[in-house]
């Protein structure tokens, strides 16, 4: 599939008010750029698939988002026959308390086009390793 500069603009637009609906824990708004089929592998819990079952993981870890920052930054595009494959680096910065980065992570989504623009039919989150160790040494440090 051709990208126009509109094309990648309006991933971008997406991706970014995907973290902006997560900021403001707005699951409607969130909710509305994804596909009803769409799968989410939030690379720390089980896979989940369709737009409940989305929802209702969102809703359920609402306190791992709550009070944080999501920047989505170094996306690059790679065009598919149906879509776009995006992947992107994710910060996750505390922002209700002394600001620190308490997560980063490779995001990739699916995105294809439909009449009302484009939808994710796939959301993978690969936390970095070493926010798993920093877990860790914070669970046994205390």
């Amino acid at each position: 599939m051709f990208l126009s500069i509109e094309d990648r603009l309006m991933v971008h637009e997406v991706l970014s008010r995907l973290d902006h609906a997560v900021d403001a824990q707005d699951w409607d708004t969130y909710m509305q750029f994804f596909d009803a089929q769409a799968t989410m592998d939030p690379g720390f819990a089980p896979p989940v698939s369709g737009v409940d079952a989305i929802r209702g993981f969102l809703v359920a870890t609402e306190g791992n988002t709550s009070g944080k920052r999501h920047v989505v930054s170094n996306v690059v595009l790679d065009p598919t026959e149906q879509g776009v494959v995006a992947t992107s680096y994710l910060t996750v910065i505390e922002r209700e308390d002394i600001p620190k980065v308490v997560a980063t992570a490779v995001v990739r989504d699916t995105l294809v086009k439909k009449a009302a623009g484009w939808r994710v039919t796939s959301h993978e989150v690969r936390v970095d390793p070493g926010m798993f160790k920093a877990y860790q040494a914070a669970q046994v440090g205390g």
